[in-house]
């Protein structure tokens, strides 16, 4: 089970920026490096990950962080996966399967910003009242 502040890429973003139609690809596995979150627990933390593929004779190199549990079965250096490349630019890569932060970091500045403007409508409320 992946962290519980893990998301996979969003797939609306990826059809405003036009990645979705992005072109598939298989590429191999390089490395994989385990980085274990700030608790005890060992399976809390993320991949890094990178992979080699090639695009009409020609080799790409590309990677990304992978916020997964240590727990799930994930692919070992050697193995494939299926990455989407752009085909005007072919050394653009993106892995689709990738889960991200994004969602959390979201929740965490539309908080911020919320308590931001009632900090400053406490503070302005506290200035107008007469005394």
């Amino acid at each position: 089970m992946p962290p519980l502040t893990a998301a996979p890429l969003n797939r609306a973003w990826l059809r405003i920026t036009g990645r979705d139609r992005w072109t598939p690809a298989s590429a191999t596995l390089v490395t994989r490096t385990w980085t274990r979150g700030n608790t005890s627990d060992d399976s809390v933390g993320h991949w890094h990950v990178e992979y080699e593929y090639a695009v009409g004779g020609e080799r790409f190199a590309g990677s990304f962080v992978d916020m997964v549990s240590n727990d799930e079965d994930y692919p070992r250096p050697g193995q494939s996966i299926e990455i989407r490349y752009n085909p005007r630019r072919p050394a653009q890569s993106y892995y689709p399967a990738q889960r991200t932060q994004t969602a959390f970091v979201v929740v965490c500045v539309v908080f911020g910003v919320i308590m931001a403007a009632l900090t400053l409508l406490v503070s302005f409320d506290r200035v107008s009242l007469p005394r």
